[in-house]
């Protein structure tokens, strides 16, 4: 298949220098338009079944995450960055914008966030206080702000011996993008150094709509210049509703290879 595009990518920052560091606030402004997509009903999906509508995804010129589908029609896109960078090292950068269909074809359906001729509305900060403490945050909320659809937080902390990171996702059902219900999860892992070469190292899963785990991990690891090691017993949840009890360990050679594998007990 052959999909003819043509677009216009405009960008303006403005610097400035204070007290508190550098700013660069930069509006973005962009136009592609390309044929209607017209035998979707003749190709299998299989790769592009999941869209993930963001931030980060706001300004590509395709927002198909695989190559069954492809985004045609003519449409527009708008947002502003903006970007704090500390004199310390830490920064602020945040972003905000809009998709919108104007001519031909829309590829996308509901709870996508991009049917019909004006998108959701998508926006994220991310936050790095210093070399030890991270926050970030983004959403995908309805135009008229009635309904947030989907959101995301992290946070992340490094210490002396100590490093780890939490998360939390909540996702509203799209049925026709492979979710049937709505997801609310959180996770994180978090791992201790015992000395230069072995660590403690654990994560876990917990579906906040199903009140229960859906995996847990606890383990060991070794790690030098020449080679790395990790025995971990992990605790994993089945479509049947049924515990996967595992032993897995690795064991990676620099420049040779890696070795790895498991038993369920």
């Amino acid at each position: 298949r052959l999909l003819p595009s043509a677009g216009i990518d405009v960008r303006w920052p403005f610097i400035s220098s204070n007290a508190f560091g550098q700013s660069i606030l930069t509006p973005v402004f962009q136009a592609i338009a390309a044929t209607n997509e017209t035998d979707e009903d003749k190709i299998g999906n299989e790769d592009a079944i999941s869209v993930n509508f963001n931030s980060s995804s706001l300004f590509l010129h395709d927002r198909f995450t695989g190559y069954d589908r492809y985004e045609g029609g003519v449409r527009a896109n708008a947002g502003l960055s903006y970007t704090l960078l500390g004199e310390d090292g830490g920064f602020i950068r945040t972003s905000f914008g809009e998709s919108f269909h104007i001519a031909g074809d829309n590829s996308f359906v509901a709870g996508s966030g991009l049917d019909g001729t004006s998108s959701d509305l998508v926006g994220a900060v991310a936050v790095q206080l210093n070399e030890h403490m991270s926050v970030g945050y983004q959403a995908r909320v309805e135009e008229d702000l009635s309904r947030i659809n989907v959101q995301e937080a992290s946070f992340g902390l490094t210490l002396d011996r100590i490093s780890g990171s939490l998360s939390y996702a909540d996702i509203a059902a799209a049925a026709d993008y492979g979710r049937p219900v709505r997801e609310r999860q959180v996770w994180g892992d978090a791992k201790y150094m015992m000395g230069e070469a072995w660590s403690l190292f654990g994560n876990f899963r917990y579906d906040l709509e199903g009140t229960q785990f859906m995996s847990k991990t606890v383990g060991i690891g070794f790690e030098c210049d020449c080679m790395s090691a990790h025995l971990a017993y992990s605790q994993n949840l089945e479509d049947t509703g049924q515990t996967d009890h595992r032993i897995e360990f690795s064991v990676e050679l620099r420049t040779i290879g890696t070795v790895d594998g498991g038993f369920s007990l």
